[in-house]
């Protein structure tokens, strides 16, 4: 259970802490929902990830895994780029002050607003998807009339049957991501031909919750295997971003590799396919995201209400689910759940842990094993939802998403506040504006005091 949760855990009396700080004492004081994330767990992951790759790989957080603005400037402090997919979250990292060439904008659909915008940003790099975002560049560089021109990447479509959920693979057939290796080629030639933008390199992305080293391996040989018999379509030192997707353990016993192990897996196949000797000068980048991000997260949860299930056992009802976290009703994915408000004094049992959404879907977990005297007031602490739980949190049946707090060293501080009816409400133009007299958020006057 240790390397599920953050680095920082302790308990007393079973009750657990993060950051110094009780979780109890965090849901009295920011409310439940809550994703509470240790700052320094982060730090020791961003730290573990340097350490494997050295200082010449370019480490880029894929940023739609979770992204706040106090993410980013800690990013920026520790030397990282970051990899944005939208416009939102291109104007995230700007507003947070983050440089825009240390900036990859992603994107299978990218309109021409975000083009624009990432020009006049000054993104370093642009990832192109399609033969058509040549075009789509063009105009939009016209359309801005700034001088800057951001590097592209070619994204690669190669056939590498990662074992992976099918819903987070992202190349191979039926995968509608980057270019086969034959249009990608003709892509690159286009590109190199016309001289207006420069080709640093290419792109490889294979997927999500990775847990074979094998396959880094295969993407390394894929990246090489293309860019060697068109080497000179490119700079002298030439881009392998090679994707991220390792994996993160989110059950106890899970095995998962080390960010030295990812890095050995990427260089031993950059060798077995003689990077060096075919490319001459090249430089590492890769994107890790959920690795970073998802055992630094836990999400706390009130019981509402605990009742029995006809001959189904009992169900615990919490005051979130399927708005602040999707991933159990998208993929199946699991969690361990704990009881942050008691010891382990009566024995436990099995529970069915479900959201309060109006879904039969909406179940967090089908068979939580918790203290037998579990009760309505509780605190339930689900670890491993630092990566994509805020990210991909919506406002169904109209439940705010939840508000975001960093512990470290004994001292919580709020960085994503939770939304208020008004923030749902506000893009209603039917509604004629916020709301007035006592239906007026408390928590929005507080802020705008």
């Amino acid at each position: 259970m240790k390397h599920v949760l953050p680095v920082s855990w302790t308990e007393n009396d079973g009750r657990g802490r993060v950051g110094g700080v009780a979780l109890t004492e965090l849901a009295a004081r920011f409310g439940t929902p809550l994703v509470v994330v240790d700052e320094g767990h982060l730090e020791d992951r961003l730290s573990r990830f340097r350490a494997a790759f050295g200082t010449d790989a370019g480490l880029t957080y894929a940023g739609k895994a979770f992204l706040c603005g106090a993410l980013v400037r800690l990013l920026d402090r520790e030397g990282w780029l970051v990899d944005v997919v939208s416009g939102g979250e291109l104007e995230l990292v700007r507003r947070a002050g983050f440089p825009g060439r240390n900036v990859i904008l992603h994107g299978n659909a990218k309109s021409a607003v975000e083009l624009e915008r990432a020009i006049r940003y000054g993104v370093g790099r642009i990832v192109i998807d399609h033969p058509d975002e040549i075009g789509d560049l063009r105009k939009a560089a016209a359309a801005t009339g700034a001088e800057h021109r951001p590097d592209l990447l070619l994204r690669l479509n190669v056939d590498l049957t990662p074992e992976t959920h099918e819903k987070v693979r992202t190349v191979g057939p039926g995968t509608h991501f980057g270019m086969s290796p034959s249009v990608a080629a003709s892509v690159a030639r286009r590109i190199a031909g016309a001289g207006e933008w420069r080709l640093a390199g290419v792109h490889i992305h294979a997927g999500s919750q990775i847990r074979d080293p094998a396959l880094f391996s295969r993407v390394a040989e894929a990246a090489v295997d293309f860019v060697a018999p068109l080497r000179l379509c490119f700079p002298e030192t030439v881009d392998l971003d090679l994707g991220g997707g390792l994996a993160a353990p989110y059950r106890a016993g899970e095995e998962v590799p080390s960010p030295r192990e990812y890095a050995g897996a990427l260089e031993a196949g950059l060798h077995r396919s003689e990077a060096e000797a075919r490319l001459g000068a090249y430089r590492l980048i890769v994107e890790p995201g959920r690795s970073v991000i998802a055992n630094a997260g836990l999400t706390l949860y009130t019981v509402h209400a605990r009742k029995r299930l006809e001959g189904a056992g009992e169900a615990l009802a919490v005051d979130g689910g399927l708005s602040d976290n999707p991933r159990p009703s998208l993929y199946g994915a699991s969690y361990e759940v704990l009881n942050a408000s008691r010891g382990r004094g009566e024995a436990e049992r099995s529970f069915r842990v479900v959201g309060r959404h109006c879904e039969s879907g909406d179940v967090i977990a089908p068979a939580a094993t918790l203290p037998g005297d579990t009760a309505v007031g509780d605190v339930l602490a689900i670890p491993g939802t630092g990566a994509y739980v805020f990210a991909m949190s919506s406002r169904y049946n109209g439940v705010g998403r939840p508000a975001v707090v960093f512990v470290r060293a004994g001292r919580a501080r709020e960085v994503v506040r939770r939304e208020t009816d008004d923030d749902l409400l506000a893009c209603d133009l039917s509604l004629g504006g916020p709301a007035v007299g006592p239906l007026r958020s408390a928590t929005r006057e507080a802020v705008r005091t």
